[in-house]
C-alpha cells in the first residue's frame, strides 16, 4: 500500500513538475506582468482569474455526457483552475483525496471520524504554518481558503460512507445523505472537484452531485423545455457578484487596513463612530465573498446544478437554493442572529448542523458553543476566530431568548415594532462582536471591545438576564 502510494505521489509530482516548465512558466510571467500593471498580488490575479474562468467551466459541464464524462471533466477542469490559482500546491488536493477513499476503503466503519482526525487536523495545521489569517490581512490568497472547503467535503463524503455502512451492517441510525457502498474513484473524484465547488464553495452532499452527474431526480428532466431556465436567475447573481466588486472598490479606497482601522485608538471617536467604522469594515470583507458565491453561483446556476423545485409561493418560479452560498440582502438586514446564522454560507451552517450540532448530545447552548468553535478551528487557529465563533454561540442564544418573549410574553400586536427593534439589536451585535474577526490577536481583541466600552457584552448578559428572569433561556 505504501509503496502504491508514493509511486503516485512522485508519478503526480513528475506531471506536476512538467506542466509547471511547459504552461507554468509562461503563465506566470502572464501573471506578473497584470499584477505590475494592477498593482494587485500575483496571488490575488491568479485566484480571480481562476474563480473567472470557472464560471463558464462549471457551465458548461450541462454540455458534458452524462456520467463518467461529467466526473473526468469537473475533476480536469477543477484541479487545472487550482493549479492556476496556487501553483504546485495543487498536489494538496489530490494527496488528501487519495488519501480519505483510502481510509473509507481500509476502515468503512470508522472512516468518518479517522477523516475528521487527520484531514481536519491537517486543515488547522496548514492554517498555523502558512499564517493564513495574516496573510489573508495583507491582501495576500494562499491554498488554504480552497483547502477549507475541500476539507469540508472530504468529511462530508466520508461521514454519510460511515452511516450508510454502520446502518448496513451495525442497525446504525438513517441519515439523509448516507451512501449505502464505496463509491468509484471517479464518482469520488467527480464529487471533489466537479463545478468548480472546492474554489469557493458552496458545499454539497454526495448524493446531489450524484444525482446531477448522472441526470436523475430533480435533474431527470435537464436540457428538454419542461426544466427552467437558467439566464435570468444566473445574470441575477452575476449583476451581484458586480455590485459587490465595485462597492468593495469603493470601500476599499477609504479603508485601506481593516485590523489597523478597528484597532485605531482615537480619543475623538466616540463609542458610536467606532460601531460605524466596524460595520463598514467587516461589510468590506464580506463584499469579497459575495463577489466569489454569487459568481460561483452563477456558474452553477447556468450549469443546471442547485435546481430546488418550484417556489412556495407561487408555484411557479424556480429555486435555485443549492446554488446559493448567501444572498446579500438577508445577511445584510438580517431580522435576527439565528436567522443570520442560517443565511450566512448557508450550506456550510448545515453542514455544521448535521456533522457536528446533531451529533452532540448535550443539545442546547452546549451544541451551540462546540459547534460554533469547531467552525472558529476551521477557519484557523487563531484566537480572533475562536473569540468571534465563540460570541456567535452566545449570540445565536440570546436571539432566540428575545424570540421567545417577543412571541410568548408580549402582545401580539407588539410584534411588528420588536421585529424591528430585533433586527436593530442583530446589526448592531453581529458588528460587535466581528470587530474581533478582523484582528489577529487576543490583546487587539479586547482592545477594540474596550474601546467601545462591552457594550455588547453587558446587552448580551441583560438578554441572558431577561431569559432566567421570564424562563425562556
Amino acid at each position: 500500500m505504501n509503496v502504491v502510494y508514493e509511486a503516485a505521489c512522485g508519478a503526480f509530482g513528475a506531471v506536476v513538475g512538467t506542466l509547471n516548465i511547459t504552461i507554468g512558466g509562461p503563465v506566470a510571467r502572464i501573471l506578473g506582468l497584470v499584477s505590475e500593471a494592477s498593482g494587485l498580488p500575483v496571488s490575488q490575479i491568479s485566484f480571480l482569474t481562476s474563480v473567472v474562468l470557472n464560471c463558464p467551466l462549471a457551465a458548461a459541464t450541462r454540455l458534458v455526457p452524462k456520467g463518467v464524462a461529467r466526473h473526468a471533466y469537473g475533476a480536469l477542469t477543477t484541479i487545472s483552475l487550482l493549479t492556476l490559482a496556487y501553483g504546485r500546491d495543487a498536489q494538496q488536493f489530490v494527496l488528501a483525496a487519495g488519501f480519505v477513499y483510502g481510509l473509507m476503503w481500509l476502515f468503512p466503519r470508522d472512516c468518518g471520524y479517522c477523516t475528521w482526525a487527520t484531514i481536519f487536523t491537517y486543515q488547522i495545521y496548514l492554517h498555523y504554518e502558512r499564517a493564513s489569517e495574516e496573510a489573508w490581512n495583507q491582501g495576500s490568497i494562499d491554498f488554504t481558503g480552497s483547502f477549507m472547503m475541500l476539507t469540508l467535503k472530504l468529511i462530508s463524503v466520508a461521514m454519510d460512507y460511515q452511516d450508510g455502512y454502520r446502518r448496513l451492517h451495525f442497525k446504525g441510525k438513517a441519515t439523509d445523505h448516507a451512501i449505502y457502498s464505496l463509491p468509484f474513484p471517479m464518482e469520488f473524484c467527480g464529487y471533489l472537484f466537479g463545478l468548480g465547488g472546492t474554489l469557493v464553495g458552496p458545499q454539497w452532499y454526495y448524493d446531489e452531485y450524484i444525482r446531477y452527474a448522472n441526470g436523475l431526480g430533480e435533474y431527470e428532466r435537464m436540457g428538454t423545455s419542461d426544466f427552467p431556465g437558467t439566464a435570468g436567475p444566473a445574470a441575477k447573481a452575476l449583476m451581484a457578484s458586480a455590485f459587490s466588486t465595485a462597492l468593495y472598490f469603493q470601500l476599499g479606497s477609504v479603508i485601506t487596513d481593516r485590523p489597523a482601522i478597528v484597532t485605531m485608538n482615537d480619543g475623538s471617536i466616540g463609542v458610536w463612530g467606532k460601531l460605524l467604522i466596524g460595520f463598514f469594515a467587516n461589510l468590506q470583507y464580506r463584499l469579497k465573498l459575495y463577489f466569489a458565491w454569487h459568481l460561483e453561483e452563477a456558474a452553477l446556476i447556468l450549469s443546471g446544478f442547485g435546481y430546488s423545485g418550484r417556489s412556495k409561493h407561487d408555484g411557479q418560479t424556480a429555486v435555485w437554493t443549492k446554488a446559493v452560498s448567501a444572498a446579500m440582502i438577508e445577511c445584510e438586514a438580517p431580522p435576527s442572529v439565528a436567522l443570520a446564522a442560517v443565511k450566512w454560507n448557508r450550506h456550510t451552517g448545515l453542514w455544521l448542523r448535521n456533522y457536528v450540532y446533531n451529533r452532540i448530545p448535550a443539545g442546547g447552548l452546549t451544541a451551540l458553543l462546540v459547534t460554533q468553535t469547531i467552525c472558529g478551528l476551521w477557519h484557523g487557529l487563531s484566537p480572533s476566530f475562536i473569540l468571534f465563533f465563540g460570541h456567535t454561540a452566545l449570540l445565536i442564544q440570546a436571539s432566540r431568548v428575545l424570540y421567545k418573549i417577543q412571541t410568548r410574553r408580549l402582545p401580539a400586536s407588539t410584534l411588528p415594532y420588536t421585529n424591528f427593534a430585533h433586527s436593530l439589536w442583530t446589526t448592531f451585535s453581529l458588528s460587535y462582536i466581528a470587530g474581533s474577526y478582523n484582528v489577529v490577536s487576543w490583546e487587539s481583541a479586547i482592545d477594540w471591545w474596550s474601546s467601545i466600552r462591552f457594550c455588547g457584552h453587558y446587552a448580551i448578559a441583560g438578554i441572558f438576564a431577561l431569559g432566567f428572569m421570564y424562563k425562556t433561556l
